[in-house]
């Protein structure tokens, strides 16, 4: 079985390093390398899509990206932490927390909110990487749990957020936030997703999504119209 963690490099170097989650953290966005990082990550993010993560390696990741393997090694400690941070770099471009302050309504935050995560979900490169980890699930079986912990505990909280600021309907007082949220999500995105996973033919009709939207929040939320 091939190991998640890959090689490690001796630590004592005097760059910083990325690890998964923290490397689109405020430090690393006033960090004159932070674009480099963002080429990075969308390298290696090209990279796994095309080649899976066990067959890719962190020479390959390096040489695409136009760097040596010695430099990736003074950003990332391992493979593992390379694509715990590729997950979560598109996650992070939506401020949730600017969202929960604005003097939009709740409502209309949930919509953009849902909207951006179905412009995410259903691109091309991520559908790669979820068929990705469904072909490599055996092989590679931590590779489903550094995902799992991005994509659906991580990766749900800003939907979270924004569904603890709407009011539900009656009928769903009982029912934990987070699985309500979980039920949305399923809603909007689960037919498009299947199709996709599984139809290269398969296209998004992007006017259809919203209206599924918009349905979904009608059919879960009540005060739809401030």
């Amino acid at each position: 079985m091939v190991s998640l963690s890959g090689a490690q490099k001796p630590r004592g170097n005097s760059l910083p390093r990325h690890h998964g989650l923290n490397v689109a953290s405020a430090e690393l966005a006033n960090d004159p390398s932070a674009e480099r990082i963002a080429h990075l990550l969308a390298v290696a993010k090209t990279t796994f899509g095309e080649k899976g993560f066990a067959a890719t390696t962190m020479d390959d990741i390096a040489s695409a990206a136009g760097m040596s393997k010695k430099t990736l090694y003074k950003l990332f400690d391992s493979k593992s932490d390379l694509f715990r941070a590729m997950l979560t770099k598109n996650l992070q471009r939506f401020d949730f927390f600017a969202a929960g302050s604005s003097q939009e309504s709740a409502i209309v935050e949930l919509r953009r909110a849902l909207r951006y995560i179905a412009d995410i979900v259903l691109m091309p490169d991520e559908i790669a990487l979820h068929r990705l980890l469904i072909a490599e699930r055996k092989q590679s079986p931590a590779l489903a749990a550094i995902f799992t912990d991005v994509i659906f505990n991580s990766g749900a909280d800003g939907i979270v957020s924004c569904v603890k600021r709407v009011r539900l309907r009656r009928e769903l007082a009982d029912i934990p936030v987070k699985t309500v949220t979980d039920m949305m999500l399923g809603a909007v995105f689960s037919n498009d997703h299947f199709r996709l996973m599984v139809d290269d033919g398969y296209s998004v009709n992007r006017r259809a999504l919203h209206k599924r939207i918009d349905a979904t929040i009608a059919t879960f939320c009540e005060d739809v119209d401030r």
